[in-house]
């Protein structure tokens, strides 16, 4: 387990807070799992059992297209389940969102439905919330099952996204985590609508423990999350959390410029001693379309902040929901 220093007095203060009997809210974002969701919820609902936590089950369909639905509400009546239908597919940042916005526990768990988050870990988790940390969060033992060129862009992007950053956001974390009640208060506060949500939960600060867990293969099907979600999703926590791609394109300018100056006062020694002979056509279509590529892709770089910045202003809402399906009104599950 790592962590930053948290002086062991406030852990006290957080862990005498903490309810006698506490309401667990699992969160489990689903896209296209319909061979997994049904094992994952018994799995879950018999590890907070065996626990003896009270707890609800929230799954959050991002408009699956296969039978994920159907497979959840056959398990409605036999578990603590609700069943969250989002009107569209729009990512798994925002089904996690709409899973927070309406869960009811003192603490929350948020999980994949397949199996590569380790199901097991959850008490573990839950006894370091006990202990007082208000977040516990998963970072990745090693990424031994991922391509190359996965991990070099992940690499990329954290050094890129925590350089100069007052606040770094901690390498290799995933989205299996324990939230504490004033966590999740604090995110219901946050408005933004591109979201990217590591980044929010290393935002809100608190007492935070991160716990090394092996990550899995999938149990069962094929994952939607391929190399292009993987980049968009890195541009949205670039333009979200930092504005170093903007430095970096205004540093590039300033050299420019300055070597601009440079070649413009040596061509004038060079003229003044040994005159201006028609030459030098190379090297002005070489300035002109390397300029050029340079303006452009600085206004594309400048485009992603735009954009985003446009989408915000819009106003709509983050997530549309479609149906919410659950049993009648019981006592929650132990």
């Amino acid at each position: 387990m790592n962590d930053a220093f948290v002086p062991p007095y406030l852990l006290t203060l957080r862990a005498k807070e903490r309810p006698a009997d506490p309401l667990v809210s699992c969160v489990i974002p689903a896209y296209n799992e319909s061979e997994n969701i049904a094992p994952m919820l018994r799995t879950l609902h018999r590890l907070l059992s065996e626990a003896g936590l009270r707890h609800e089950l929230v799954v959050v369909d991002d408009g699956s297209r296969d039978d994920t639905v159907q497979q959840v509400l056959d398990q409605i009546d036999a578990l603590p389940v609700r069943l969250i239908q989002l009107s569209r597919n729009f990512g798994k940042e925002i089904a996690l969102t709409a899973g927070i916005d309406h869960i009811q526990g003192d603490v929350a768990v948020l999980i994949d439905g397949d199996f590569q988050h380790p199901p097991e870990m959850v008490p573990v988790f839950l006894a370091q919330w006990r202990a007082g940390y208000d977040m516990v969060y998963s970072v990745r033992a090693n990424r031994d099952n991922e391509t190359l060129a996965k991990k070099l862009f992940t690499r990329a992007f954290y050094a890129l996204i925590n350089t100069g950053a007052p606040l770094k956001i901690p390498e290799n974390t995933q989205d299996f985590r324990v939230l504490d009640r004033c966590i999740l208060d604090a995110l219901r506060q946050m408005p933004e609508r591109n979201r990217f949500m590591k980044g929010l939960y290393n935002w809100v600060g608190f007492t935070q423990l991160a716990v090394e867990t092996e990550t899995r293969e999938r149990q069962a099907g094929k994952s939607s999350f391929n190399f292009r979600r993987l980049l968009d999703l890195g541009l949205t926590g670039l333009t979200s959390f930092s504005n170093m791609p903007l430095r970096i394109w205004t540093l590039i300018g300033c050299v420019i410029s300055l070597l601009s100056i440079g070649y413009a006062a040596l061509e004038v020694v060079r003229t003044l001693l040994y005159g201006n002979p028609v030459s030098g056509w190379p090297t002005l279509a070489v300035a002109v379309t390397f300029l050029g590529g340079v303006q452009l892709l600085s206004i594309g770089i400048l485009g992603e902040y735009v954009g985003r910045i446009f989408n915000e202003v819009k106003g709509r809402p983050t997530y549309l929901v479609s149906r919410v399906h659950e049993a009648e009104r019981r006592d929650e599950a132990r």
